[in-house]
């Protein structure tokens, strides 16, 4: 597999290192960090360099897209991935790769729409500890019994705005995995503007259980890490996971139980995240089917995610508890959205003609000369276009063709 990288971080340095591992190549590199150029000499020493982006758009360049925080303002990225998407190029985001919600749903229109790959990469999603505790949620416990509460502590070492919302986006998709999807949340804490957001508390309830709790916590020691408890009847059940001190791209997982004084701490688990999602890419790539490809996209969870990070943000402008609506952006709805700002333009717009018009009625009075005869035509023109424009979605409605499958194009002529 052929692969290009376009921005680089921490965990695109780590998904290079995992697709150099699994004898995958990258032949293109765009937007590296002076602190990761020595690096990414390392591990793409015959790599194409200094090119525009747009080649990317080109299939011959590369078979797929790694896509970090690079260089690149917040705005060129999300043009970037947007022309990317819409071109059906295969690609693997490092998640949160926007703090906009809207980013998310215009991509994820995109890709449905082209029915391209568009994996996220987040480095706590996918271990097989979340599905077991998603069980434990679900069914009870034999030692601690019932879940009656879900705590999420990070322990994070960015306080800024943007560090620990983008830690929140990244623990909002590992709840939503082991307790179902997120309903409401109530956020406290700082105010919008303050410029740490250390003391950020969430409280949320989800389709399974009542009572999820994240916060910040400090770090407890230089590297970032965090646990996921499960508050039982009559004892608790903590997962921690951080770096592995040997191997900085691995997360060691460490699953311990407390029922009254009794204490059982399971042996640790070692994920390698960025190996699992090169994995999936390449399996994605193989796959010959655009429905297949649409079915192993993983942006609808990305998205899920980050509408609970919108919904914190909601929440701590207007101090109160805040509804997490699920939903997809289609052209139907971005059309209607349109039409809503530009009814209400209209509205205003009419309102300011009809003070216009009294007040020239007045001075018509003086210079006893008509100055506006057709205003009356003019305003019904504009809401009758209006008007018209309603019934554009129909007469654009788009004949989707049946994909082919390998077994069709087999078949013998006759």
């Amino acid at each position: 597999m052929q692969l290009a990288v376009l921005g680089t971080d921490a965990d695109i340095r780590a998904l290079a290192v995992a697709a150099r591992e699994g004898s995958h190549e990258i032949v293109w590199l765009g937007e590296v960090r002076p602190e990761e150029a020595a690096a990414f000499e390392q591990l793409a020493p015959g790599a194409t360099r200094g090119s525009p982006w747009e080649v990317l758009l080109d299939p011959a360049t590369a078979e797929a897209v790694l896509v970090g925080r690079g260089t690149a303002s917040e705005d060129l990225r999300f043009e970037q991935l947007k022309r990317l998407a819409a071109n059906g190029v295969p690609m693997l985001v490092v998640h949160p790769i926007s703090c906009s919600v809207l980013a998310y749903y215009e991509l994820d229109m995109l890709q449905r729409e082209t029915g391209g790959i568009l994996l996220h990469f987040n480095p706590l999603a996918g271990h097989p500890v979340l599905t077991r505790f998603a069980e434990i949620i679900r069914g009870g416990h034999d030692e601690v019994g019932a879940i009656v509460q879900v705590i999420c502590l990070n322990h994070a070492t960015d306080k800024t705005h943007a560090g620990v919302l983008g830690q929140l986006a990244r623990d909002a998709e590992l709840l939503a995995d082991v307790a179902g999807n997120i309903r409401q949340v109530a956020a406290v804490g700082p105010r919008p503007a303050d410029a740490s957001y250390a003391s950020l508390q969430v409280q949320m309830t989800s389709s399974v259980a009542s009572s999820l709790r994240w916060s910040i916590a400090p770090p407890r020691d230089a590297t970032a890490g965090a646990e996921l408890t499960l508050v039982g009847e009559r004892g608790v059940i903590t997962a921690r996971f951080a770096a592995e001190e040997s191997n900085s791209r691995r997360t060691r997982w460490q699953v311990e139980t407390l029922v009254g004084h009794q204490r059982h701490e399971e042996p640790p688990l070692i994920h390698d995240p960025a190996k699992a999602a090169i994995a999936r890419l390449a399996d994605a790539l193989h796959k010959d089917n655009a429905a297949r490809h649409a079915s192993l996209s993983t942006w609808p969870q990305a998205t899920r995610s980050m509408e609970i990070v919108d919904a914190v943000e909601l929440s701590l402008q207007k101090n109160r508890t805040i509804e997490v609506h699920q939903q997809q952006l289609t052209e139907k709805l971005a059309f209607r959205g349109t039409m809503a700002a530009l009814g209400c333009g209209l509205l205003m717009l009419g309102f300011l003609v009809v003070v216009a018009v009294a007040l020239l009625g007045g001075v018509e009075t003086f210079v006893e000369q008509p100055l506006l005869q057709r205003w009356p035509v003019a305003l019904l023109t504009i809401l009758v276009f209006f008007l018209l424009l309603q019934t554009v979605p129909m007469l654009t409605t788009k004949q989707k063709q049946p994909a082919s499958t390998p077994s069709d194009s087999n078949q013998p002529l006759s």
